[in-house]
């Protein structure tokens, strides 16, 4: 029986609906397609802060190093990269109604300073949103490394058979499952609230 229902933040609770800022730095910068995200995201410092061990503004260095931005257009460059991020709230609203029936988390792998970003920026809040916000680089280990579903489980006070777990990237999703956590592959244009309500 599922008892705890854990979503990732970044693709699922927070998307980027809107790429069209994304596309005209790509353009602008002679980008491939999704370059910007991979350039943000996929850099070496980008990987180091999801287990702790880089904060934020290494992370833009290395990109204001790579496209030759001065502190001005790197600013220009990272607003506009964000610009386009809207969070669901409808799907925030279903896991509060769920919130007296199930233990409810967030899983994700994101950046030093992102618990902060997060609550400021897009109100998700550890209490608040959801019972627990679980960190990557907090807690210093990333998905889909099995051992951040053992802390989860641990946290959240729940054994894998009894959690469902919501993420947009297959390679996390294939980590839970070979522990036995139930889940949820969410993919762009899927109805994922009547998905958790058939689950459920």
């Amino acid at each position: 029986m599922i008892k705890a229902l854990v979503f990732d933040i970044g693709g699922v609770l927070l998307r980027t609906d809107d790429r069209t800022a994304r596309y005209e730095l790509e353009h602008k910068f002679n980008l491939p397609p999704r370059g910007s995200d991979q350039l943000v995201f996929d850099n070496p410092k980008s990987k180091l802060s999801f287990i702790g061990q880089a904060d934020s503004s290494e992370i833009w260095q290395y990109v204001a190093d790579s496209l030759s931005l001065t502190d001005e257009a790197l600013i220009e460059f990272e607003e506009r990269f964000w610009s386009g991020d809207s969070v669901d709230d409808a799907l925030i609203q279903f896991i509060q109604t769920c919130r007296a029936s199930y233990t409810t988390a967030l899983l994700s792998n994101a950046w030093v300073d992102a618990r902060q970003t997060f609550a400021e920026k897009y109100g998700l809040m550890e209490g608040e949103t959801v019972d627990h916000v679980l960190i990557s680089a907090e807690i210093g280990l990333a998905k889909p490394d099995p051992k951040i579903y053992q802390v989860l489980a641990e946290t959240i006070n729940h054994p894998f058979e009894e959690i469902l777990f919501v993420d947009d990237f297959i390679e996390n999703i294939k980590g839970a499952e070979d522990l036995g956590i139930n889940t949820i592959h969410y993919q762009p244009g899927m109805d994922l609230l009547t998905r958790l309500k058939e689950v459920l």
